[in-house]
């Protein structure tokens, strides 16, 4: 208060000599982080949330996205999310408008804006950077279109000058402790992921928890054992992942996404169909390939089981294609 009342002095008195009285420095733009999603446990848990999920910022300022995971930023302006998957010629792409970079890196709430995906190997993400200054007040949502609505964030910018909750690095902060609470919760769930026994047949859930922020990369801790002749039910209980149940029966995992290059720009990017499609088998002898093909998130159109009749002993290994690199397999022993 007494600094406050000494400026007003100063400024009355150079206004009284007739002196000009020099603007407040303005002030400089700020910094900010906030972390998309978040690993463990050697990728079997997934972080599917970007922290902190509110951040307050001013005009001016920049938001740098930093990348712990295969997610997008999209800002869409209150318009209709691009889909995921486009189709052309009988074939299933992923989107060029999700997996690739649109539109400027300023934003004052309206067209498109988006960060693209980093590359495929885990190894790469933490090094994927998306950076947006924000040019207009406003409360602008944003979402990750790979996984969905339940994956979504917002920043709120106020005026220059007027007072924000944090600063940077106290919502850096804050995002971290949210990350690790995920994080936590997710690896508890992990302690418990078994297969449940019920009606004569197992089911077995691919868990996930839109509020607290997390997947399991993994169907259960430990192989299923049943005995020949039992049913087998893989069941989506995740708001934000695709996955597949593929026995490859010995063979290759098959890669979900499959490059086409172009004579000139970004190549297309093909679902598999090995992956993307399911095969007829209703039972299975340990032999061949058998695979769900896309099973979909709680909440989303498409199929959420799929079921296979073990007929014959063996020890069988499967897994998702989708996620082979963050080690998602199981096995099914029958005896």
């Amino acid at each position: 208060m007494r600094k406050r009342w000494q400026r007003v002095v100063v400024l009355v008195v150079l206004a009284g000599l007739g002196l000009p009285v020099l603007p407040a420095p303005a002030q400089a733009p700020a910094t900010w982080t906030v972390v998309a999603g978040g690993l463990r446990d050697q990728g079997a848990v997934f972080a599917n949330a970007f922290f902190p999920r509110v951040l307050d910022v001013h005009v001016g300022d920049t938001v740098v996205w930093q990348f712990a995971g295969f997610h997008n930023v999209a800002f869409t302006s209150g318009q209709a999310v691009p889909p995921l998957v486009v189709e052309e010629g009988g074939k299933r792409y992923l989107n060029p408008q999700v997996v690739f970079p649109q539109g400027p890196r300023t934003y004052d709430g309206s067209g498109y804006r988006n960060s693209g995906t980093p590359p495929e190997d885990p190894k790469e993400w933490a090094r994927f950077r998306y950076a947006l200054t924000f040019t207009k007040p406003g409360t602008y949502t944003y979402v990750c279109i790979i996984h969905g609505p339940a994956m979504s964030g917002a920043v709120r910018v106020h005026p220059a000058g007027e007072r924000l909750p944090l600063t940077p690095t106290q919502a850096l902060q804050r995002a971290r402790q949210e990350q690790a609470a995920s994080l936590r919760a997710g690896e508890q769930a992990l302690g418990h992921l078994r297969a449940q026994v019920a009606g004569g047949g197992v089911r077995v859930r691919m868990v996930g928890d839109a509020q607290k922020g997390y997947s399991l990369m993994r169907y259960t801790r430990d192989p299923v054992v049943v005995r020949a002749g039992t049913t087998v039910t893989w069941e989506m209980a995740d708001p934000f992942e695709i996955h597949t149940v593929t026995f490859v029966g010995g063979g290759p995992v098959p890669p979900f996404v499959v490059p086409q290059p172009q004579s000139s720009g970004p190549p297309k990017l093909l679902l598999n169909p090995k992956v993307a499609v399911p095969t007829p088998d209703k039972e299975y002898a340990g032999s061949g390939y058998a695979n769900s093909g896309i099973l979909t998130p709680l909440g989303a159109p498409g199929p959420h089981t799929y079921s296979l009749r073990f007929t014959r002993p063996g020890t069988y290994t499967y897994w998702c294609p989708i996620h082979a690199a963050l080690g998602m397999k199981g096995v099914v022993v029958v005896k």
